[in-house]
């Protein structure tokens, strides 16, 4: 061993020199340190997903941030969860969560480079159940519905997280005092005032069979004045979030509503307008959903003119979907201008009440989530021709919101 240390001391004495005079003739040039030419790009999140998983009550959602949509499954294991169920609904690059139980709770996410969302701000409304209905103006102007205990808009600021104001709804809720709860459902704006759909119920009956649209003025957010019409009923939005209202390439508003048929009344599923400069249901124009499409029809899903969608109930009997433990819905896309059914879309009969979401991804594609006793997945439909595909399926539960970050 002595001599192996020898002998390695006797090379160094020898190498050093030599590397000495090497470091010398070479100091005069400039060392250019090495630099990667092509570094990777820092991710960017395009998606957000939440998911459901638990047996009612006892319910659990699930958010998380995705890169791109090229899997096959997917799971919880990058995702936070929320202490019970609730929506999700995207603004820009954030995501807003409302979890279920008071007091209300808004929260609003931003995503990190590895997806996981970020808590930013939060608001709080003691007094409430849950944020309904969630319609952003801008970045520094929101509206927001409550449900439960009390019932009220609010506005806010996205950006900030703070209540700038309130919109006194007593006129509205006062207008049945036999209504023990009051549901506002759809929000559209157009011309500076704010289209809102209300609900009202008796121990979760209708109180009637006839559809109401509240008018707010948002110059003085304020209250301006209730529209109704008998021709349908029951204005609940949809599966998915903010999905009983839109506004078409003319500007006329369209709310739908699911009827009361299926609740002991007698008003059809059926789509209303409001045309672009009134503020009253145009009398000329009724789209009957239920007599079109041969069942009762939930909710309503405008991407453009020649492509909006429904969700057709299979047993209207069975619409809350406990009776049998069965999916009982199915997509079916229309043509509201004409009032006429184009027929099922090709996906599965789905869980209405596990939602039932359709999202944007690009001008020639659709995604559709469904919801099934033995998969969750979601689909692509082509704009084009109609035609479907399985794009991946969720290991973590039910889908319940898709949204593309802006």
């Amino acid at each position: 061993m002595k001599n192996r240390l020898l002998n390695l001391k006797r090379i160094l004495w020898m190498i050093f020199p030599i590397a000495i005079a090497f470091a010398s003739c070479e100091k005069d040039e400039e060392v250019t340190p090495s630099v990667d030419p092509d570094p990777d790009p820092a991710v960017e999140i395009k998606y957000a997903l939440s998911t459901i998983s638990g047996a009612y009550p006892n319910t659990t959602t699930y958010i998380q941030g995705l890169e791109n949509l090229d899997f096959t499954t997917i799971d919880n294991d990058n995702a936070i969860e929320l202490t019970n169920s609730g929506e999700m609904i995207q603004f820009g690059e954030n995501v807003f969560a409302t979890p279920f139980g008071a007091p209300a709770n808004l929260v609003k996410y931003a995503f990190d480079e590895d997806g996981i969302p970020r808590e930013e701000e939060r608001i709080i409304v003691p007094g409430s159940n849950v944020f309904s209905t969630l319609y952003f103006e801008s970045e520094e102007k929101a509206y927001a519905t409550l449900s439960g205990g009390l019932s009220k808009l609010i506005v806010f600021n996205p950006s900030t997280m703070r209540i700038t104001g309130e919109v006194n709804l007593s006129q509205v809720s006062s207008h049945f005092p036999e209504a023990t709860r009051t549901y506002y459902l759809a929000i559209e704006e157009r011309d500076g005032k704010l289209y809102m759909g209300v609900h009202f119920e008796k121990n979760f009956v209708p109180v009637n069979d006839s559809a109401y649209v509240a008018i707010i003025d948002l110059a003085s957010n304020s209250f301006e004045k209730l529209i109704s019409d008998g021709r349908t009923g029951m204005i609940f939005g949809g599966s998915g979030p903010n999905s009983g209202i839109f506004k078409d390439s003319n500007g006329d508003i369209y709310i739908q509503g699911k009827g009361t048929l299926n609740e002991g009344g007698t008003s059809p599923s059926g789509l209303l307008r409001i045309k672009n400069g009134e503020s009253e249901f145009d009398a000329d124009y009724f789209f009957n959903m239920e007599a079109a499409t041969g069942s009762l029809c939930y909710g309503i899903s405008y991407f453009s003119d020649d492509e909006v969608f429904t969700a057709r109930v299979e047993d209207a009997s069975d619409f809350w979907e406990y009776l049998t433990g069965q999916p009982q819905f199915k997509y079916y896309k229309v043509d509201y201008k004409n009032a006429e059914s184009l027929g099922a879309v090709d996906l599965p009969t789905t869980y209405s009440s596990r939602y039932m979401v359709i999202q944007s991804q690009d001008e020639n594609t659709l995604l559709f989530t469904t919801a099934t006793n033995d998969e969750n997945a979601v689909y692509t439909y082509d704009i084009n021709t109609g035609d479907t595909a399985k794009k991946f399926v969720s290991t973590g539960g039910y889908i319940s919101g898709l949204q593309v970050l802006e």
